[in-house]
C-alpha cells in the first residue's frame, strides 16, 4: 500500500486556509515549500497554521533559492526520499509551469507522483487586496474580533478618532462598555490586525485597512468552497482511491532520464554512488568535496572530475555551497 501524501507549491499560489484544512482532513501529512522563499497568512490564520506546523501536519521543506530552477527541485526531491516511507505516491498541486519537471523529477527517483495544476495567483489577488482581514466566519467565532468590528463600525459615524494610546483606551472603554484591562488588550489587536499605526505615545488609523473592516458584512454568506478549492478537493477526492501507477510508466521515465549514462565515465558513476551513501552527510563546502573526491579516488585527476560533474549538471556551485542534483539521490 502506497504512503500518500500532498506537496503544496506556494509560489504564486496562495492557498485559504479552508483549502489546507480540506487537504488535512484527506491526508495525514501536507508538505509545502517556496522557491520565492516566504508565504503569508492572516493573524488567525497563522495560528491554525501554526499549530498545524507544530503537530507535524504539516512540513515546510527547506528551498534554496537558485537561478535553475532543477537544482530547487532537486532539493526538494531530496528531502521527499529522506521523509517518506517507500513505496509513496504524492499529490503535487501548483501554479507553476516548471512544475512538470519536479513530477518527472519524483517519478525518477521512484515516487509516484500525480500533478494538480492550478491558476496562477487566483488566490493570490484576493489574499493581497484584503490581506490583514480574518474571514467572516473567524469573526463571528471570536468575541474579540466582534468587538473590533463593532469599534470600527463606531468609528465610521465619529467626527474625530483618537490620536493617542490613551485616548485609544478611553474611546474603546467607553463605546463598547470594556474595563481597562480589556481594553488595553483591544488596542494591542488593533495594532497587529495593523488597524492602527503606533508611534511613541502617538497613533492614527490605516484609512483602508479601517474601510476594509467597515465594509465586512458579517450577515453576508460566504461561499462554502472557492474555485480553485473546488477543483484541488475534487481531484484530490478522486485519487485517494486511485490504483497505483503502472510500473511500466515510471520505468520508461526512468529509461530517458538514464538513456545517456552508458556515455558517463565510470569513474563519475562511482562518485554518485560514494555521494549518495553519504546521504545528508554530503559536503557543501567545494573544497571539502575536493579533499574527499582526493581521498576516495586518489589516482583521478580530481580538479577535472568536478569540471566534468559541473557541466554535467550532477553538481552546483552556486559560490557558497554545493548544490546536488537529483541523481545524486538516485538508487
Amino acid at each position: 500500500m502506497h504512503q500518500k501524501v500532498v506537496l503544496l507549491d506556494l509560489e504564486n499560489n496562495s492557498p485559504n486556509i479552508k483549502l489546507l484544512r480540506d487537504i488535512i482532513e484527506h491526508y495525514p501529512v501536507l508538505y509545502v515549500f517556496n522557491c520565492s522563499g516566504k508565504f503569508e497568512f492572516s493573524l488567525p490564520d497563522l495560528t491554525e497554521f501554526s499549530a498545524w506546523v507544530t503537530s507535524g501536519q504539516i512540513v515546510i521543506l527547506d528551498t534554496p533559492t537558485s537561478p535553475h530552477k532543477e537544482f530547487e527541485y532537486a532539493v526538494i526531491v531530496g528531502q521527499l526520499l529522506a521523509l517518506l516511507e517507500h513505496p509513496a505516491h504524492v499529490e503535487l498541486i501548483s501554479a507553476m509551469d516548471s512544475s512538470v519537471m519536479l513530477r518527472k523529477m519524483l517519478e525518477a527517483s521512484n515516487i509516484s507522483c500525480s500533478l494538480i495544476q492550478v491558476e496562477s495567483g487566483q488566490q493570490g489577488a484576493a489574499l493581497a487586496t484584503k490581506s490583514h482581514l480574518p474571514s467572516i466566519e473567524a469573526i463571528k467565532s471570536k468575541p474579540n474580533l466582534l468587538l473590533v468590528k463593532k469599534y470600527c463600525d463606531a468609528l465610521d459615524s465619529m467626527s474625530g478618532k483618537p490620536s493617542t494610546i490613551d485616548g485609544l483606551k478611553n474611546s474603546i472603554t467607553n463605546i463598547l462598555q470594556q474595563t481597562p484591562e480589556q481594553a488595553q488588550h483591544l488596542v494591542g489587536m488593533l495594532i497587529n490586525l495593523r488597524l492602527v499605526k503606533c508611534q511613541d505615545n502617538h497613533i492614527h488609523f490605516r484609512k483602508k485597512v479601517l474601510k476594509q473592516w467597515i465594509g465586512l458584512d458579517l450577515n453576508a454568506v460566504t461561499p462554502a468552497h472557492s474555485p480553485l478549492l473546488d477543483q484541488v478537493i475534487t481531484e484530490l477526492k478522486n485519487t485517494i482511491n486511485q490504483k497505483d501507477e503502472d510500473v511500466e510508466t515510471i520505468q520508461s521515465v526512468q529509461h530517458d532520464l538514464f538513456k545517456n549514462f552508458a556515455r558517463i565515465d565510470p569513474v563519475q558513476l562511482e562518485v554518485a554512488r560514494k555521494l549518495r551513501e553519504l546521504k545528508s552527510d554530503k559536503p557543501k563546502d567545494i573544497y571539502a568535496l575536493r579533499d574527499l573526491l582526493e581521498q576516495l579516488f586518489p589516482q583521478s585527476d580530481i580538479r577535472l572530475l568536478l569540471k566534468e560533474l559541473i557541466e554535467k549538471g550532477y553538481i552546483y556551485w552556486n559560490g557558497h555551497e554545493i548544490l546536488y542534483s537529483h541523481e545524486m539521490f538516485l538508487n
